[in-house]
């Protein structure tokens, strides 16, 4: 059996969840005698090139594309359609395998109609809920989790609101409205009016294009319940959706974690990047009015926003008891956490199902998480962890003093913590999918 896993990056020039997951995949695929070859784009360049990551064949197709508005809202093919298609022709997959999406220069829609039209079997997995919430974030106008059923009005005013649209959203949702009912699409006017006014358009394409993808693709494979119902809420047939739960990619070797000393701080973890969408800023504000002798924080993580990050590091330069300690290799990643008593988990938008929360299980330690549905579905309230109020500073100052001051507390949580399912469970889940698509007709 040969499979194309299909991303928009790879591993080593970009090492995020869906580049790792894909690694580790097709490590497992690998052993059960299955033709793996991951396909990426090639971009900004007019050849093709190919290299070797851990012993697995890597395509990146020529993609010379030079980004434009048409391009970014989708009213042209990529230029490098043609070349992923002749390299599909050339190759002759029994299964192309998408990880990920883009409304640019990279893996779109119209790459996974193509690998149908060659009759391979196509297959997609979620990682990300984008596909179904224009913000990504499944937070209505930045303040409640939203059930994640697409409406026009509703998701032309959350979106609108998001883009700075507050006070005029509920005009332009109206107006946009009015305009797409006249089949008037205001999105294709070239200029920022023509995008606020063509947000209703834009909106129905985000849905049109979610049942697209569902109807050119075999099977698609949700890493989480939450993301499942999501689906189905939004008319998505239960007999094309695949439950894959996820798993933890590196095999690791568990020490004893070593406890804390009575008297001692409580050693809390952030590791993640460092944007307002993982909530590091909740979690300061959060322990500036704790007494710094209780605690301790160690802030490990890259930056993609750094006058966010400047910030926080101004905020921060007085109090020693929190200390930033830079990017952390993946394969430091559980042993480090063994050090550490909590790891805080502040996200501002729903995580389809953060990893890190599995490596804090394999390392044995408790975490504390923001209620989005990633994380809740992980973490068993006083079980194995807690969740404090969305967006609330003052839920997770509350949930913070209960563990410095709670005795026992951090203890019990750590006793009802399980270990993670290995990568070698979720390669047999794949491996048992793959047959299943390939035997039906």
């Amino acid at each position: 059996m040969k499979v194309l896993q299909v991303l928009n990056h790879f591993l080593p020039q970009q090492t995020a969840g869906t580049e790792v997951y894909s690694w580790a995949l097709s490590k497992q695929l690998q052993q059960h005698a299955v033709a793996i070859q991951i396909v990426i784009p090639n971009y900004g360049k007019e050849t093709a090139a190919d290299y070797v990551y851990d012993g697995l064949a890597v395509h990146q197709y020529a993609e010379p594309s030079v980004v434009d508005r048409s391009l970014i809202m989708g009213f042209r093919a990529p230029d490098g359609l043609p070349h992923f298609i002749a390299y599909l022709k050339n190759e002759q997959p029994d299964i192309v395998h998408f990880h990920e999406l883009a409304g640019s220069n990279g893996i779109t829609l119209k790459h996974v109609q193509a690998a149908k039209a060659t009759g391979a079997k196509v297959i997609m997995t979620f990682h990300l809920a984008g596909y179904s919430c224009k913000t990504g974030t499944l937070v209505y106008k930045g303040e409640v989790l939203c059930d994640g059923v697409i409406d026009l009005k509703k998701c032309s005013s959350c979106y609108l609101h998001t883009r700075g649209y507050v006070k005029a959203a509920p005009y332009l949702v109206n107006t946009s409205a009015m305009l797409h009912q006249l089949a008037i699409d205001a999105s294709k006017w070239n200029n920022k009016i023509g995008t606020a006014l063509g947000t209703v358009p834009i909106i129905a394409k985000l849905q049109n294009d979610l049942h697209a993808l569902i109807a050119h693709c075999d099977r698609v494979v949700t890493i989480t319940n939450w993301y499942k119902r999501v689906l189905l809420a939004n008319g998505i047939s239960e007999n094309k959706i695949s439950y894959i739960p996820q798993g933890l990619p590196l095999a690791v070797n568990v020490d004893a974690v070593k406890e804390r000393e009575a008297g001692s701080p409580l050693r809390l973890l952030f590791l993640g990047r460092i944007n307002k969408f993982k909530g590091l800023h909740l979690l300061v504000e959060a322990l500036r009015t704790i007494d710094p002798a209780l605690v301790e924080l160690s802030v490990y993580g890259n930056s993609d926003d750094a006058v966010y990050e400047q910030e926080l590091r101004s905020k921060t330069s007085d109090r020693k008891n929190i200390v930033w300690k830079g990017k952390l290799q993946q394969q430091d990643v559980v042993t480090t956490m063994q050090a550490h008593d909590v790891l805080c988990l502040c996200s501002t938008f729903s995580e389809m199902s953060p990893l890190v929360i599995q490596e804090a299980f394999a390392a044995g330690i408790p975490v504390l998480a923001s209620e989005v549905y990633g994380n809740a579905e992980q973490i068993k309230p006083e079980v194995n962890g807690l969740l404090f109020r969305f967006n609330d500073v003052a839920s997770l100052k509350q949930q913070l003093l209960r563990l410095i001051e709670e005795k026992g507390l951090v203890a019990k949580l750590k006793e009802g913590i399980e270990r993670p399912k290995s990568f070698e469970e979720v390669g047999e889940m794949y491996k048992r999918l793959y047959r299943e698509v390939m035997a039906d007709v």
